[in-house]
C-alpha cells in the first residue's frame, strides 16, 4: 500500500484519518503545520511520502503556500486537499491540488480518493 502524509492541526482529525488509512492498510505520517509537511518531504534521511492530505488553514503558514512548496519540490506528488470551506476546487491558489475534500468528510470518499491517486502508472 502507500505512505501518506496527514498535514492537519488538529489531532482528532488527524487520528481519525490515520485509523482510517492503516485500517485500510496504509502506512502515515503526520505534521501538525506547515513547516512539518515540508520537512517530512525534504528530508533526505526520512521516508518521502506517496500522497499527502492537506487542510486549508494551518498555524503557520496557508495549506496553499504548502502546496505551492511542495508542488515545486516534488511535482509528481499527488496532494488532496481537506478543508471546512466548500468551493475550494475554485480556489486558483489551490490549482495544483489533485483532489478535493470538505469537511466534515465521508471516510469512504476519502478511501476512494486515496485509492486513485496513489495507483497506477507514476504520475508526470
Amino acid at each position: 500500500m502507500s505512505r501518506i502524509l496527514i498535514v492537519d492541526d488538529s489531532p482528532s482529525i488527524r487520528l481519525l484519518f490515520v485509523r482510517r488509512l492503516e485500517m485500510d492498510g496504509h502506512d502515515t505520517l503526520e505534521a501538525a503545520d506547515g513547516s512539518g509537511a515540508i520537512s517530512a518531504i525534504t528530508d533526505p534521511a526520512g521516508e518521502a511520502p506517496d500522497m499527502v492530505l492537506l487542510d486549508a488553514m494551518l498555524p503557520d503558514m496557508s495549506g496553499a503556500e504548502v502546496l505551492a512548496t511542495l508542488k515545486r519540490v516534488r511535482p509528481d506528488l499527488p496532494v488532496l486537499s481537506v478543508s471546512a470551506v466548500a468551493g475550494l476546487a475554485q480556489d486558483e491558489a489551490w490549482a495544483g491540488a489533485d483532489g478535493h475534500l470538505t469537511k466534515p468528510i465521508d471516510l469512504d470518499d476519502l478511501i476512494g480518493l486515496v485509492e486513485s491517486l496513489t495507483s497506477g502508472p507514476p504520475r508526470p
